[in-house]
């Protein structure tokens, strides 16, 4: 008699969201940029990228340094980074005066 055992393993894919948002300055009001420090558990695949006001967007490590600058959303799809802490802010379109970004990374 022969056995065979047999296991099904699911490898369940995480995702972390980065969020950050700009508004211009004006007189009376300094401009503002807030980018929501997030972690990559691994290296992470950008899969999904939503804003308002924006033209593109930048990704910046939690120390500050400059990781990546897109002038679109759709081009930042497929970009990956390695597992670590960062901040996106998004670019400012003409004449808008204040603008989001949401973007998905998804770690396998």
């Amino acid at each position: 008699m022969t056995v065979i055992f047999a296991a099904a393993v699911s490898l369940a894919a995480t995702t972390a969201t980065g969020n950050g948002s700009q508004s211009r300055g004006y007189p009376g009001q300094n401009a503002k940029i807030n980018g929501q420090l997030f972690s990559l558990p691994a290296t992470g695949t950008i899969t999904n990228v939503n804003g308002q006001g924006a033209s593109g967007f930048w990704i910046e490590k939690g120390t500050g340094e400059l990781v990546m600058n897109f002038n679109s959303n759709g081009e930042a799809r497929g970009f990956t980074l390695p597992a670590g802490s960062y901040r996106v802010i998004p670019n400012l379109q003409d004449g808008a005066a204040s603008a989001w970004i949401n973007v998905v990374f998804t770690c396998p």
